[in-house]
């Protein structure tokens, strides 16, 4: 496995009438493209779990016609297993070969069952023929999912690699023994970079921003990268609940993205 890949979760670049744009997601890729390995719209950082269905698409679609060489996984945010399966078919009709997928989420406050997630995997899995990596987290489904049941998921054919955003960090046995499944480990949060980790990668919302910075965070364990990256990690706001929304007014400030504007909580945009 290749080691050190820098992998952008794309912000969703809509312009003033709130459609996704597809200059400002040109601009957007080209500010990476020298340090990126490659590019997944889509995901939290994306908004995903709050875009509709034409905006998710146009966004998928923009984002694999502009990413050049640059690889492309599909994030997919959805509440239900069968919700998932349909964005899958969407994103394998619009060219995607990679899913980015996470774990069901909560609908009205109530968390989804540890028991159902292995099934969940299993059917996303099993009704497509797309690599399907894994994105476990806790801050948008309310819960991340268990070690064990992680070696579990991996065991399936074509689970290529997992996203851990698990914030109190993995020990170097636990990524070792998702190594050995065939996964590709990628850190999901910034305070894990310059830790020393052996790690395959990250995706991180830093990367937007400063992709060359974050790839220098998968190589080196200096205090002096560990500590610009905290710095950074403060003054983009990215343990917020709302970072997305501070990356986009940085992004808008250096002229990278045409409008700030955010999908609206609890709404789809057009």
């Amino acid at each position: 496995m290749a080691h050190g890949e820098v992998w952008v979760p794309l912000v969703t670049p809509l312009d003033d009438a709130g459609a996704v744009c597809r200059q400002s997601v040109g601009q957007l890729l080209a500010c990476s493209r020298d340090t990126a390995s490659g590019y997944v719209p889509c995901l939290t950082s994306g908004e995903g779990w709050l875009l509709g269905r034409a905006p998710w698409e146009a966004m998928v679609r923009f984002t694999l016609e502009l990413a050049g060489s640059r690889d492309v996984i599909v994030g997919i945010e959805r509440a239900t297993t069968e919700e998932v399966i349909e964005y899958a078919e969407r994103a394998r009709r619009l060219g995607a070969r990679k899913l980015m997928v996470t774990q069901p989420l909560p609908r009205a406050g109530h968390a989804v069952d540890p028991s159902r997630i292995f099934e969940h995997y299993r059917r996303v899995h099993d009704a497509s023929d797309l690599a399907i990596y894994l994105y476990n987290e806790s801050s948008l489904s309310g819960h991340a999912t268990s070690f064990e049941t992680l070696l579990a998921v991996a065991e399936l054919p074509r689970v290529a690699g997992i996203k851990d955003s698990v914030h109190g960090g993995r020990d170097a046995a636990q990524i070792a023994a998702l190594q050995r499944c065939g996964l590709a480990y990628y850190v999901g949060w910034e305070h894990h970079l310059a830790k020393g980790l052996a790690v395959d990668g990250c995706v991180v919302s830093l990367a937007n921003l400063e992709p060359a910075l974050c790839r220098i965070g998968l190589s080196s364990a200096h205090p002096a990268v560990d500590a610009e990256i905290a710095r950074l990690t403060e003054a983009y706001a990215l343990d917020r609940d709302d970072w997305y929304r501070h990356v986009k007014r940085a992004l808008k400030a250096r002229g990278v993205i045409a409008s700030d504007r955010t999908v609206a909580s609890g709404q789809e945009a057009p």
